[in-house]
């Protein structure tokens, strides 16, 4: 939620939004605007990624204001598609039950999108909580729909909550964003602990040294929008590829500088947007650091990002990994034929 109290209206959020031109004062005059309930003409060229909340120096918020607005404005998304996403993510009855443990994983719809990266050992050493029960609907956040996902968060906490863990591990990037950055600002409490994927990883790691074989290898890594809501789990990331031999190499675009993966669709002909934003600048500026940069490989979370980079990254000569592939690879496996290239 905007915490006006906290803002200082410096605008510093919008000056250095990547996809919005303003300067500070236009920029801090603009979310002035916003938090009046004056009509601003630039709400479309929004692009959903949330880094505002991540850039504002005062902890206000910003992004959570500019997505109330775009609520109630309206048409940021085709109704009708807006409509039928939150019909595909409606749960139905009582999640299935999983053997008691301490720390279970939530794997959320990912196996649906991306089954190749939900294998192996990792994957093997807790059970795992998947479905639509566990769908966090941060999704239509970027379809300019607020309402979504607050309504559904207390049914979702509570699903997760059903399988008795004391940890709960999200592999979705979304799933622990918006229990970590979300849910306490709708004073909704969690009953359990988030253990981020990267931190599961490290523990893992750390836990089967014996196993890892070091990949000297260099890699950009595309961290998800959803990040913005919890930047210091990247910690674990850098510790994950300490242990795995992989140096995540300095770019200009990573970070909190971080480039969202321009994606756009979610399925064939299902567009997200009815906006005319042109996010290949941005697709193309993004793959050309990384390579610049000297990576190998671009490194991934995010199913969507994964699809929405996948190919300029391979023509630009670099591999597509998952960070559950890279860490398989190091743990001597071997990444399945399905996989995309």
């Amino acid at each position: 939620m905007f915490q006006e109290a906290k803002c200082d209206f410096c605008g510093e959020c919008l000056e250095r939004c990547h996809y919005i031109d303003f300067d500070r004062k236009r920029g801090g005059e603009e979310i002035r605007k916003l938090a009046a309930g004056e009509k601003v003409d630039w709400l479309r060229e929004c692009v959903t990624c949330m880094a505002c909340d991540e850039y504002c120096p005062q902890g206000a918020r910003p992004f959570d204001l500019i997505l109330k607005r775009m609520e109630e404005m309206g048409g940021l998304s085709d109704p009708a598609i807006l409509a039928q996403m939150a019909e595909r993510f409606k749960p139905e009855g009582e999640p299935r039950p999983v053997p008691p443990k301490d720390r279970v994983m939530s794997i959320c719809v990912m196996q649906g999108n991306m089954p190749w990266a939900i294998q192996g050992q990792i994957f093997e050493s807790v059970p795992l909580l998947k479905g639509k029960h566990y769908f966090c609907n941060v999704l239509f956040a970027h379809m300019g729909n607020e309402s979504i996902m607050r309504d559904r968060l207390q049914a979702m906490v509570d699903n997760l909550a059903k399988s008795g863990a004391k940890e709960i591990v999200f592999v979705h990037d979304d799933c622990y964003a918006v229990l970590t950055g979300v849910a306490p600002e709708y004073g909704v409490k969690i009953p359990f602990r988030p253990v981020h994927i990267f931190e599961h990883l490290r523990d893992y790691l750390k836990a089967n040294k014996d196993k890892v074989r070091k990949l000297n290898m260099k890699v950009a890594y595309q961290r998800p929008c959803a990040s913005r809501y919890s930047p210091e789990k990247d910690k674990f990331l850098d510790e994950v590829f300490d242990l795995i031999g992989v140096t995540r190499v300095k770019r200009e675009f990573d970070g909190i500088n971080a480039l969202c993966c321009g994606i756009e669709t979610a399925g064939p002909n299902l567009k997200l947007f009815s906006r005319g934003k042109n996010f290949e600048p941005f697709r193309v500026k993004n793959v050309e650091d990384a390579k610049k940069s000297g990576a190998e490989a671009m490194v991934y979370l995010c199913a969507m990002c994964f699809a929405s980079l996948n190919k300029k990254v391979r023509e630009a000569g670099m591999k597509n990994l998952m960070i559950s592939d890279i860490c398989r690879l190091a743990l001597g496996e071997s990444l399945p034929e399905d996989k995309p290239a």
